[in-house]
């Protein structure tokens, strides 16, 4: 019997096989976006069929502000924004404990190595955490403020020398310079040294920070570009140095790295530590100076806020001279704490963070299976006008001069529970001194008629990187 099989067969062959995994696909994408378990959620249908458009908002950091615009608004508290997300803005769900989603793996430097932000297992999480919990105590954090106030000399110096100049005045970035002064401080708390930013108004690395949450978004989005998408060898080799410098050197500095370096119970290796350094690097500069920024923004759109705040501050400094204040000094000022919450609230630099359901369960009346990747809409909740009245989307710092007054769980800037931010206390001292030690020196104007429009990755920023405002001596 002759078996041989032409060319032309071969090819009707595989030609029939593609065709039924064509079909195969197309039915398995009609099936879930009608009638899967997660069809009767509503949402635009766009969204139902495929994850790409929400992907490509995403690379244009434009993500947010299409969900909070356009996609709440129109279809509710509970959103299907993609064939397997589904968007929760409901505090009693939001702050159900969920374990992170798998997107997070792929935001790792190395797939072995979990950070803080991205390990998923709860034990590895807890693991880590209790070795790096000390460097953020109370106590501990006590000792670095000194190396707070040294990179707020340096801010203050660099205005007073452009005031100087403008012979009683100037016009600052305020947004630039309060992103270099984080990384000032970031880098004399966690590497050892102030990166001298705001003294000399340039180093490489801001634009490497952009650059790798970009790099690390898209790697979460699109995972078969992986191979193409490598890590800047600056960042790598910058934290590697020092690193190696402070194995070889008895360090007398308790920075946040050396205490990493110092470990002992569950020990951290060399590149553990570099790996958790840049998440510090980013988390610890890029959301702090956005949370800054925008409430300077906020205060001098706000005269009258911004003067009862200056008010605030003259009195509880009264008698220090030109000094700048101490933590133990401002730590308790209502107003303060007020408009510090109040930027928060408006602005949190964690908008949504990704869970992902590891069993079959009912979320506000709707079946969510097992693998669903689910997303706490914080933004959605912190702006919510059945949460925080009919002013929920302005500036009122004395909302929180009455907290028994505001509805519970619909505040979570830094997450909740075991996986709330690691850094809250830190982010609060600095937020606190760079704000009160600005306000007690100098008067700030607002230009008017700037554009305000975020970008957001992983963290939020102005897409104009610029937002000036007129600065002048107080004193």
């Amino acid at each position: 019997m002759n078996f041989e099989i032409s060319i032309q067969d071969l090819i009707r062959v595989v030609g029939i096989f593609a065709s039924i995994y064509v079909l195969k696909c197309v039915y398995d994408i009609i099936y879930i976006a009608y009638f899967g378990p997660l069809s009767k959620i509503p949402g635009p249908k766009v969204s139902h069929l495929t994850k790409f458009y929400i992907g490509v908002k995403q690379i244009n950091g434009q993500r947010w502000k299409w969900l909070q615009n356009e996609i709440v608004p129109k279809y509710g508290k509970i959103v299907r924004v993609s064939p397997e997300i589904v968007l929760f803005s409901d505090k009693d769900i939001v702050k159900q404990e969920l374990p992170k989603n798998r997107n997070y793996e792929r935001l790792r430097t190395d797939e072995k190595y979990s950070t803080l932000f991205t390990a998923r297992d709860k034990e590895i999480h807890k693991r880590r955490r209790r070795v790096l919990s000390p460097a953020f105590s109370i106590k501990h954090l006590s000792s670095l403020e000194p190396f707070m106030h040294t990179c707020t000399n340096d801010l203050i110096a660099k205005i007073d020398g452009e005031i100087s100049k403008g012979g009683g005045k100037a016009v600052i970035n305020i947004y630039l310079l309060i992103q270099y002064n984080a990384l000032d401080v970031i880098g004399e708390t966690a590497f050892g040294g102030s990166f001298k930013l705001v003294t000399n108004g340039n180093h490489p690395m801001p634009s490497k920070v952009f650059s790798e949450l970009r790099r690390r978004v898209m790697r979460s989005l699109f995972p078969f570009l992986k191979p193409f998408l490598k890590q800047d060898p600056y960042i790598i080799d910058f934290i590697n140095k020092i690193i190696k410098q402070r194995r070889q050197e008895s360090s007398h500095k308790k920075d946040l790295l050396q205490m990493m370096l110092d470990t002992k119970e569950d020990g951290l290796t060399d590149f553990e530590i570099y790996d958790q350094s840049i998440e510090f690097l980013i988390a610890g500069s890029d959301t702090t100076s956005f949370t800054a920024t925008m409430i300077i923004i906020m205060l001098v759109k706000h005269p009258e806020a911004l003067e009862k705040l200056v008010k605030e501050i003259d009195e509880a400094l009264a008698g220090i001279g030109s000094e700048g204040p101490t933590h133990d000094q401002i730590k308790h000022l209502p107003y303060l704490n007020g408009v510090i919450n109040e930027g928060l609230r408006l602005f949190p630099t964690s908008r949504g963070p990704g869970k992902e359901a590891t069993e079959d369960l009912v979320l506000g009346g709707y079946f969510i299976p097992k693998g669903t990747l689910v997303i706490a809409n914080t933004l959605g909740l912190h702006l919510s006008k059945e949460y925080w009245g009919e002013n929920a989307k302005e500036f009122v710092p004395e909302r929180w001069l009455e907290p028994e007054k505001l509805t519970p769980d619909c505040f979570i800037p830094f997450s909740a529970g075991a996986r709330n931010c690691i850094g809250l206390n830190f982010a609060w001292m600095e937020l606190r001194l760079t704000i009160a030690t600005l306000l007690y020196r100098y008067n700030f104007k607002d230009i008017e008629n700037q554009e305000i429009e975020l970008l957001q990755f992983i963290t939020p920023s102005l897409k104009s990187k610029e937002y000036n405002v007129v600065v002048s001596m107080r004193n």
